[in-house]
C-alpha cells in the first residue's frame, strides 16, 4: 500500500511541484505553447532528427518547417485548422536543412539540403606550430565530412498534393529534385528573386555563391567569394560563412555579408560579387591577429520597405541601399548571436538570442520607436500535469497568417513553439513569480536561482 502510495505521489504529485520551479517568461504564460512534431508511436519524428532549423509562412495559412539530425531530415507542416504539427516525410537522403526554405510560384516549397550542421566535429588532436596553424586546421577538420559527399540538393515539393498523403516514419516525402547546384557542399542560405525565377544560394563550407535558373534549370556558379573564411573555434557558430541572402525587389541587387564584415552585392548579369561602403556592427579584434568578423544571421523587409539585417555579433540595424548606410539600433543581450529574426504583424520584430552554450530567449523590438527593445524571457511552458517543457536552442522563426510567432527549437526532441502576441512584458520587466538569486540583495528580483 505503502508503494503505490509513494509510485501515486511521483506520478502525479512530484511533477507539478517541480512545474512551480520554473523560470517563466515575462508575460502571460498561457500565450506560449508547443507542439509535437506528429503522433506518438504513429509518425513522431525521432527525436535523434527533430532539430527544426528551417521554417517559413506560406500563402496557405500554413506553417512549414523542416529539421536536421543524425541520420535524417524530415519536413513537417502546422495545420492551423487542427492545431496540430504533421510530418510530411523524409526530405530525400539529406541530414540537414538550414534556413533553407522558400515558396515560389504557385506555392511551391523549394528546400536546399546538405549535412547536418549540428553533427559533432572531430578535432585534430595535434596541430602544426606556424602561423594561423590552428585556423587552418580547423578549416581541414571541417572540411573533413565533405570529402566523399556529393553535395547537398535542390528539392521542389507541392502542397497542393503532397499535404494530402498519409506519412508514416519512414515515407520519403514526394519531391522533384533538380539536382545539385555545386558538388560536395551544403547548401547554407538561399533567396528568390521579385519574379520567382531564379534562386541565389551560398553554400557550406567552401561560400560558394550560385544561381539557379528556374525557367532553364541551369547553375550558375560564381565560386568562392570571401577572401578568408574564418572558424574561430569549435563551437561552430563563429563561421565567417554569412547565414542569409537579401534580394532587393526594386533594383534585383543581391546582397549578402563577406569580408571583414562588409556588405557584397551581386549585380544580375555580373561575373562576381562586388564590395559595399556597409559594414555590419561587430567585434573586429583591430588590436589582435584574430580574423574573426561578424556576419549576417538573416535579413527581414517591413510593410514600409525597410530593410534590417542581424549579425553574429547580436546587433540589429537597419540598412540604407540606396545611400549605402547603416544605422546600429543595438542589441537585445550582451552575449553574441541572433539566432532568429521576424517581423511581426504588430509593428514589432522578434528575434531569439543566444549561444550554443547559453539558453536563448525571446525579445521584441518596437519598429515605431518609441520602446525600443523588450525581453520576453525564455521559452517554458507549464501545463502540468499534463505536459511541461523549458526549451534551451532555437534556430528557426516564422510569423503565422494571424501574427502567431512561431520558433523552432533545435534540440534533440524538438517542439514547434508558438508566442500570441497582444499584451507587454509584466510590469518592472520580469515575472513576479520567478525565483530571486540568493547571492544578491533580498530587493533585487532576478531570472535564475543560483547560489555560490
Amino acid at each position: 500500500m505503502k508503494a503505490s502510495l509513494f509510485i501515486l505521489f511521483f506520478t502525479f504529485g512530484y511533477f507539478p511541484l517541480m512545474g512551480q520551479q520554473y523560470v517563466n517568461p515575462h508575460f502571460n504564460t498561457y500565450r506560449m505553447d508547443y507542439r509535437d512534431l506528429g503522433y506518438p508511436n504513429q509518425n513522431l519524428i525521432p527525436a535523434d532528427n527533430a532539430k527544426i532549423t528551417a521554417l517559413i509562412s506560406h500563402s496557405n495559412g500554413m506553417i512549414y518547417g523542416a529539421t536536421s539530425g543524425r541520420t535524417q531530415s524530415y519536413l513537417f507542416f502546422f495545420n492551423r485548422f487542427i492545431n496540430k504539427v504533421r510530418p510530411l516525410g523524409q526530405i530525400g537522403q539529406a541530414k540537414g536543412i538550414y534556413h533553407t526554405l522558400l515558396e515560389g510560384k504557385n506555392g511551391l516549397i523549394y528546400i536546399g539540403t546538405g549535412l547536418n550542421m549540428f553533427a559533432p566535429l572531430k578535432l585534430t588532436k595535434d596541430s602544426p606550430v606556424y602561423y594561423e596553424a590552428i585556423e587552418k586546421q580547423l578549416f581541414k577538420d571541417i572540411c573533413r565530412p565533405y570529402k566523399n559527399y556529393k553535395g547537398g540538393h535542390l528539392y521542389v515539393y507541392d502542397p497542393q498534393t503532397g499535404d494530402k498523403i498519409r506519412y508514416r516514419n519512414d515515407t520519403k516525402t514526394p519531391l522533384k529534385d533538380l539536382g545539385i547546384p555545386v558538388p560536395g557542399q551544403s547548401i547554407y542560405a538561399i533567396a528568390m528573386n521579385k519574379e520567382k525565377t531564379k534562386i541565389y544560394g551560398i553554400t557550406y563550407p567552401y561560400a560558394h555563391f550560385f544561381i539557379y535558373d528556374l525557367n532553364t534549370n541551369t547553375v550558375k556558379n560564381l565560386g568562392e567569394f570571401l577572401e578568408k573564411r574564418i572558424f574561430a573555434g569549435p563551437e561552430r557558430t563563429w563561421r565567417s560563412v554569412p547565414r542569409a541572402i537579401y534580394c532587393d525587389p526594386q533594383s534585383g541587387f543581391v546582397y549578402t555579408s563577406g569580408n571583414n564584415g562588409m556588405l557584397f552585392r551581386y549585380k544580375p548579369g555580373s561575373s562576381k560579387l562586388e564590395r559595399t561602403k556597409m559594414r555590419l556592427p561587430g567585434d573586429l579584434w583591430e588590436g589582435t591577429s584574430s580574423w574573426v568578423y561578424p556576419v549576417v544571421e538573416a535579413f527581414e523587409e517591413d510593410s514600409s520597405g525597410n530593410v534590417y539585417a542581424s549579425s553574429s555579433d547580436g546587433f540589429i540595424v537597419k540598412l540604407d541601399i540606396q545611400n549605402e548606410d547603416v544605422y546600429n539600433l543595438g542589441k537585445p543581450r550582451q552575449i553574441r548571436r541572433i539566432r532568429a529574426m521576424k517581423i511581426g504583424k504588430d509593428q514589432k520584430m522578434y528575434i531569439i538570442s543566444g549561444e550554443l552554450e547559453r539558453s536563448c530567449k525571446l525579445h521584441s523590438y518596437d519598429l515605431t520607436g518609441k520602446k525600443g527593445f523588450r525581453e520576453l524571457g525564455n521559452f517554458a511552458v507549464d501545463r502540468s500535469p499534463y505536459y511541461a517543457k523549458r526549451a534551451y536552442q532555437f534556430d528557426a522563426m516564422a510569423i503565422g497568417e494571424d501574427g502567431t510567432v512561431f520558433c523552432g527549437e533545435s534540440d534533440r526532441r524538438g517542439k514547434l513553439f508558438y508566442y500570441i502576441p497582444g499584451a507587454d512584458v509584466f510590469k518592472g520587466g520580469y515575472n513576479p513569480y520567478n525565483p530571486t538569486v540568493t547571492r544578491m540583495k533580498k530587493d533585487a528580483p532576478s531570472l535564475i536561482p543560483e547560489a555560490l
